[in-house]
Formats: C-alpha cells, sequence, structure tokens
C-alpha cells in the first residue's frame, strides 16, 4: 500500500454533517482504519478546530495503524491534523496540538523510518504572518523533542486553509508570500507545497455561487502562481454533500470534477459515509483517485474583473437577505442535534464565525458594485452557527440557502455587466449551477417561507425563485414526504419564536424528530 509521489487524493475528514450517526472522539480511532480499510482514502484529518479532540488522539491513531492493520503513517497513509486557529480559539491549543504531533513522531519513530506527521492545517487563514508564526512554532516544537527525547524530528509543514473570500481571491499573494516567508524558517525550498480551500464556510458568508466563483478564482491563480514559481501546489477542496458546501456526491461526482478542475484532494464527510447508499461512498473514492489533478481553467485578467464583479453582486444580494432573519436561522440551529463533540458557540472557550473583513473584496469591484455590497454587510457579528447547521437550519425552514439572493443576482449582472457577461456566468464560470438548484427545489417550500419571513423578504425570495425557474426552465418541486415534515414542524417552530419562557419539552422533542427526518431525507445534517 505505499504512496506514490502524487499528492493524496482523498482526506477522511471528521465534519459533524452526518444525520444517523453521532461520533464519539474514541470512536474517531475506529473512523481513522475505516477510512483507509473500507473507503480507499489515502489521508485522515483529526480536526482540533472548534471541537473538543483529546490531544493525544494523534498518538492514538498512529498507535493503531501501527499495530492494529500494520499499516504505517507517513507512508502507507497520511495523517494532517487540522489545528485550531491562535487567533479564533487560543495558542495554548494550538501549542498542545503541536506537541501531540510530536508525541506522535516520537512513537513511530521507535518502529519505522517514516516520519508520521509531515504537515498540519492552519484553519481561517487571512494572513501571512499567521502561517509564519504558526511555522515557527512548529519548529520550536521540533527542538524541543530534539532536546529532551534525542529525536531528530524534522518541523511539520503548514498547510494554510482559506475558507472567506477575501482569502480566497487573494489566494496566489498570500500562498506566494507564505512559501517565500517559511522558506526562509526552514532554511530550505520544498518542492512541493499544499494549499486547503474551503467552500462552505465562503458560501456562509458571500452565498452559493460567489462561494463557487471564490474557489474557482483560487485554484486558477494558485495554477498561474505553479507555473511561475516552479513548485508543485497540491490543492485540497473541503466539499460536503450539499450543493451549498459543495455538492461531493456519487452522482454529482462528474459535475464536480469538472466545475473544480485543478484540484489534487478532496474531502470525504461524515454525511456520504454514513447516510448515503452503503458502497456510495467507496465508489467516490474510486472516481476521484482517477479523475482529480486534471489541468486548472485559468481565467484571463479580463475574465478576473469580470468574476469578481459577479461575486460582489451576489454576495450583496444574500447578505441583504440573510441579516433580515439571522435570529430565526440561529433558534432552529441550536435544535440541530451536535454529531461530534464540539465546543460551545458561547463561552471563554466558545467557537463561532465572525463577521469577515472584505476589504479585500472591495477593493477588486467596480465603484458601484463595491458601493452596494458594503450597504448589505451587516455592521455587526449576528453571531451564525457553524456552516453545516446553517444550512441545515435553512433546509429545515424550506428555503436551501443557494437560493437565497440567486435569482435577483442573475438579473443584476444581466443589468449591471451586460447579457455576454451573464451568460459567461451560466455557461463558462458556473456550468452546474443549473443542476444545483434543480436539485434543492426538490427541498424548497413556498408555504414554509411565508411563516419565517417578514413580507419584504418573502417578495425578495419568491423573485428569486421565478427567475431561477424561468432561467433554466426548472418545473421540480417541494418532494411530498418533505413537505409533509415541514407542515408537521411549522406551528412549533411559531411557537418557539413568540414564547418568552423555556420551551416545552414535549414540543421540543416533536421539534427535534421533525427536523432529524428532514435532515435524513436530504442525507446530510447540512
Amino acid at each position: 500500500m505505499s504512496m506514490n509521489s502524487d499528492f493524496p487524493k482523498v482526506i477522511c475528514t471528521q465534519h459533524p454533517d452526518s444525520v444517523s450517526k453521532y461520533i464519539s472522539t474514541q470512536e474517531e480511532l475506529d473512523e481513522a482504519l475505516e477510512a483507509v480499510m473500507q473507503y480507499g482514502c489515502d489521508e485522515y484529518m483529526p480536526d482540533y478546530e472548534g471541537k473538543t479532540t483529546p490531544y493525544h488522539q494523534n498518538v492514538q491513531i498512529v498507535s493503531k495503524f501501527m499495530h492494529e492493520a500494520d499499516i504505517i503513517p507517513g507512508k502507507d497513509v497520511f495523517i494532517t491534523p487540522r489545528a485550531p486557529s491562535a487567533l479564533h480559539e487560543n495558542r495554548f491549543r494550538q501549542l498542545m496540538v503541536m506537541m501531540s504531533i510530536a508525541e506522535a513522531n516520537y512513537n513511530v519513530h521507535q518502529h519505522s523510518d517514516f516520519q508520521a506527521i509531515t504537515e498540519l492545517v492552519h484553519p481561517m487563514t487571512s494572513n501571512v504572518q499567521e502561517i509564519v508564526e504558526a511555522q515557527q512554532h512548529m519548529i520550536d516544537v521540533s527542538e524541543l523533542a530534539k532536546k529532551e527525547f534525542k529525536f531528530e524530528m524534522k518541523a511539520p509543514s503548514i498547510i494554510p486553509l482559506l475558507e472567506d473570500v477575501p482569502g480566497l481571491l487573494n489566494a496566489e499573494s498570500i500562498i506566494g508570500k507564505t512559501m517565500g516567508a517559511c522558506q526562509e524558517l526552514v532554511d530550505a525550498s520544498p518542492e512541493k507545497y499544499r494549499v486547503f480551500i474551503g467552500k462552505s464556510d465562503s458560501a456562509l458568508s458571500f452565498g452559493h455561487v460567489a462561494s463557487t466563483l471564490s474557489c474557482k478564482y483560487a485554484i486558477s491563480s494558485l495554477g498561474e502562481l505553479e507555473m511561475e514559481s516552479g513548485k508543485d501546489i497540491g490543492i485540497i477542496l473541503g466539499a460536503g454533500t450539499l450543493p451549498f458546501r459543495g455538492h461531493l456526491t456519487l452522482d454529482n461526482a462528474d459535475k464536480f470534477l469538472e466545475e473544480y478542475r485543478g484540484i489534487d484532494t478532496v474531502t470525504l464527510q461524515s454525511a456520504i459515509r454514513y447516510n448515503h447508499d452503503k458502497g456510495d461512498a467507496a465508489k467516490l473514492v474510486r472516481k476521484a483517485k482517477s479523475g482529480l489533478s486534471k489541468p486548472p481553467r485559468v481565467f484571463s485578467i479580463t475574465e478576473k474583473e469580470e468574476i469578481v464583479n459577479i461575486i460582489g453582486i451576489f454576495g450583496a444580494r444574500y447578505n441583504r437577505a440573510i441579516r433580515q432573519f439571522s435570529s430565526s436561522i440561529n433558534r432552529i440551529a441550536d435544535l440541530l442535534p451536535r454529531q461530534r463533540d464540539r465546543l460551545m458557540r458561547d463561552g471563554s472557550t466558545g467557537y463561532s464565525r465572525d463577521v469577515p473583513d472584505i476589504t479585500g473584496v472591495y477593493k477588486l469591484c467596480r465603484s458601484d458594485i463595491r458601493k452596494e455590497l458594503k450597504e448589505s454587510m451587516s455592521t455587526e457579528n449576528m453571531g451564525l452557527p457553524r456552516a453545516i447547521k446553517f444550512t441545515g437550519a435553512l433546509y429545515s425552514m424550506g428555503i436551501p440557502p443557494e437560493i437565497i439572493g440567486t435569482g435577483s443576482a442573475i438579473m443584476d449582472v444581466r443589468r449591471k455587466l451586460g447579457d455576454e457577461a451573464c451568460e459567461r456566468l451560466l455557461n463558462e464560470y458556473f456550468p452546474s449551477l443549473r443542476s444545483d438548484i434543480e436539485f434543492v427545489f426538490g427541498y424548497l417550500d413556498q408555504n414554509a417561507i411565508s411563516k419565517f419571513l417578514p413580507d419584504s423578504l418573502q417578495k425578495a425570495i419568491q423573485m428569486d425563485i421565478d427567475i431561477l425557474r424561468e432561467t433554466f426552465d426548472l418545473e421540480r418541486k417541494c418532494d411530498p414526504a418533505y413537505r409533509i415534515l415541514l407542515d408537521m414542524l411549522q406551528p412549533d417552530i411559531l411557537y418557539m419564536e413568540n414564547a418568552d419562557d423555556v420551551m416545552d419539552e414535549k414540543v421540543s422533542q416533536l421539534i427535534r424528530s421533525a427536523l432529524i427526518q428532514m435532515a435524513e431525507k436530504r442525507m446530510a445534517m447540512g
């Protein structure tokens, strides 16, 4: 089972998007083994970002691979932890994860010539300094391991995770500078460099279309950087099963691989493994291994300018709508079950997404589009949940987030940038948008929408729906079984919204049951 010289193709992750299965941190040890033995993944990501993952999990996983399955970490499978952000959580948690990496490498060193863990993921990267500091701390930990245990460990390299629109649009600059700065730190020039780009969080803050275009913009820019630098740049794309989070399913695999051509690695998240048909995950892994690493579509300067303005238009329409009913989203998200051991959103160890700094987007947009985008953004943190629960909450209202602002933004693109720009959007920049929208119409219920949204927003969403139906010639209606669940749910949700006291336990159980049944229908929590 030895690795070839290419980048890993499929990284199994600990995302809490499954419906049917709660997975404790101890069960994640078996999950790591299952990822390789059952699904054929060549990489596993222990996840410490926003999770209560015990620091010794890295050690336990590498030991399990070696002693129970005769699999050598660093040779037969890659272990690539995601550390917490020092900025968004705290430096102490990040350092503890780095220490656990050193311990895992020390344990494997006693049995193998291969270093078990050679990379770690740094989430929510917004600037070069964050990566440089994290890399320096990893070097310091490696030096400490050498001093205390007489153990030579090459400092694992940092994989920046770019997951907001400003970071994705400035990927070439951030990664180019990071490569140079980290090269000076380690006094070596690695031939390969990996970058992680995220679909979900960029969608949460800018909407589905803007997020997709931002990811493709980053893939194009990193392809150019690869050619200029002479380094192999491996791109990991984090994607879930619902369109808002990437639409990476067996049924949609061909469209996905063509849409995001130029990436080298995809994530295999929990929903596809536990909620889709048995065998789908393994088939998807095989398809990914044969279909990845196609050359990227590299956009011209003119195309990039046009794409950025399209992103600004879609982001403005989406944000103008979301800010009007964020409290409803938060209330329903809090009722969705936790499927992993996560940190709470509030409190001293709390973990939620902040309002993104989008000056990196403003400066790239045309002045009139920049003005609308600025005006659309909330001036205060809405405290929105993480992307999975956010997505699940909106689907649970009968309002798939993929449609929000999308129809009206298509009309805005036609009006502001011209018919040809709109045709390029639909046929060249995002050709699978039609199939994404057709998919989500199966979970769209206009009757349910009327019970959640203010009149003005109802009219705006209705306009989105009408434009999308006409643009893509869609007739698909909400799945009848899904609509029944939505109908059952609404009075209780409305009661919850209006009640001043604590919700009755029986009502709470009824709501939760309906929420879970809806998630089972869409085969993902969110």
